[in-house]
């Protein structure tokens, strides 16, 4: 019998262990590639998806064609307000993955976000035509709608995805906005109560043992502890209805942010205003803050939007010195919000668009900004046209103080639009062609605020045209 040579032998070990080198090579590979994704996602978690997106970068050169991976790179851009590159992956995921209903749906999604409603909708069409029972994608397609102007149509494929999905609370939360859009206030009011159970939605952070008031519940001779939550604007919008709960007897306790406490502890119908984080005051029943619409089944016909918050004392000095009555006609301008909220792209205005309005001559402008602040905002041959009030106003009271000395306010959808309203200042307020649900749809006044003027985009992004009515308001007042 013949021996097998010894280089065959030695051949087949050699094979057999570069197979196995390369084996534990892949499974290394793979391993830091997991880790760098969990790490990615990780970070975007905890709102730093600036720092993500190298470490998902990183991954993608490990795993060009995971999907997941790739859909987080994605939205870690999209987070950041970097809508080039957010696009870029998007697309580029749903032309390597052409049949996933689900990645021409997020195409779709940030198309729209950046204006291309045409493109966005043949890539949600795309995406319902592979994936016809999707709710994401009915999503998607009722937001390309609102943002096209068809709100009705809108409502309608809400309605429709719920028929498909009855217990998503997301899709409950938009189509009651929608509602309350198109004016059907008490229904949308009702569906909009399912936001406590939407991933992303604030509320309250206190724990709380008293029962939840419902609306039905008497409260003559009870203590009701209203509970802030979401923004700084909500807790000003929604404080008036203190003095409903007080004519029915109750004594009011409001939670909010320190920054709003002075202020709102002058509100009509409140007991007593106490800053988040301190001591419960004792209390029969809590109501988180935006359910009061529902609880209350408060339609347009039930505000008088009157003005109902004045601030205690008098001017402070060092804001009476800035703005001072000496006949000169003073505009306060806050034309950019927090960066942060998810809608800052459509409803802020770039600080250079306001550069025709500043040139009018006799006019005083003062700037509310307070983040960004003014200097982060504009050229400094901008800034030397402003006061720069927002950085002297230490809190709302000393906000609302300075409301009260100006002519106009000309503001977008931030806080300070519902502190101008609530305190009676005359009041542009500039809103972008999807408006929040709150403004409504066409209507150049709100039931809100008797004392507020909306102005709205012609068009999506069109701030230019609305400037210019606040320009020729401006310029009559002098």
């Amino acid at each position: 019998m013949k021996r097998a040579p010894v280089f065959s032998r030695a051949s087949t070990s050699s094979r057999s262990g570069a197979s196995d080198r390369v084996s534990q090579d892949a499974k290394a590979h793979g391993k830091h590639c997991r880790a760098l994704h969990e790490r990615g996602v990780a970070l975007i978690k905890q709102d730093k998806s600036a720092d993500a997106i190298p470490v998902l970068a990183q991954a993608l050169e490990l795993a060009p064609d995971d999907y997941s991976l790739r859909q987080n790179l994605a939205r870690a851009y999209y987070n950041i307000g970097n809508m080039g590159e957010a696009l870029r992956e998007y697309n580029e995921i749903a032309t390597r993955f052409p049949q996933r209903g689900d990645a021409h749906s997020n195409l779709a999604g940030v198309l729209s976000a950046m204006g291309h409603q045409e493109l966005a909708f043949k890539a949600i069409d795309r995406s319902l035509a592979l994936d016809p029972g999707n709710t994401l994608a009915m999503n998607n397609l009722a937001e390309i709608l609102k943002n096209l102007g068809d709100w009705a149509g809108a409502r309608d494929v809400y309605a429709a995805a719920l028929t498909v999905s009855p217990d998503s609370h997301k899709l409950h939360m938009q189509y009651g906005m929608t509602m309350v859009a198109l004016g059907q206030w008490r229904e949308g009011w009702a569906e909009l109560e399912h936001r406590e159970f939407v991933e992303g939605v604030k509320i309250h952070t206190d724990k709380v043992s008293a029962p939840r008031w419902d609306g039905v519940a008497a409260i003559a001779g009870k203590s009701v502890l209203i509970m802030h939550e979401q923004g700084l604007g909500d807790s000003l919008m929604c404080v008036r209805f203190a003095r409903d709960l007080a004519a029915r007897g109750a004594q009011v306790h409001v939670r909010c942010p320190p920054p709003l406490v002075g202020l709102l502890s002058q509100a009509h119908g409140v007991t007593t205003c106490t800053s988040m984080g301190t001591a419960l005051p004792r209390h029969d029943f809590y109501v988180p803050l935006m359910s009061l619409p529902a609880c209350m089944q408060i339609e347009p016909s039930s505000l008088d939007g009157e003005p109902y918050l004045v601030p205690p004392g008098e001017c402070p000095a060092h804001i009476a010195a800035l703005l001072p009555e000496d006949g000169i006609p003073t505009v306060a301008l806050s034309w950019q919000g927090n960066p942060k909220h998810s809608n800052d792209r459509r409803r802020s205005i770039s600080g250079a668009l306001l550069a025709p309005l500043l040139d009018l001559p006799n006019t005083r402008f003062v700037a509310m900004q307070k983040i960004p602040t003014m200097q982060e905002l504009l050229p400094e041959a901008m800034q030397r046209q402003m006061v720069d009030l927002g950085s002297e106003c230490a809190n709302f009271v000393e906000s609302a103080h300075a409301m009260r000395r100006v002519d106009l306010v000309v503001t977008v959808d931030t806080a300070v639009a519902h502190l101008a309203g609530a305190t009676g200042a005359p009041t542009l307020l500039c809103l972008p062609f999807t408006p929040d649900y709150r403004w409504e749809l066409h209507s150049p006044t709100t039931p809100w605020y008797r004392n507020m003027t909306i102005l709205r985009q012609p068009e999506a992004f069109a701030w230019e045209a609305v400037l210019e009515q606040v320009r020729s308001r401006v310029a009559m007042l002098r």
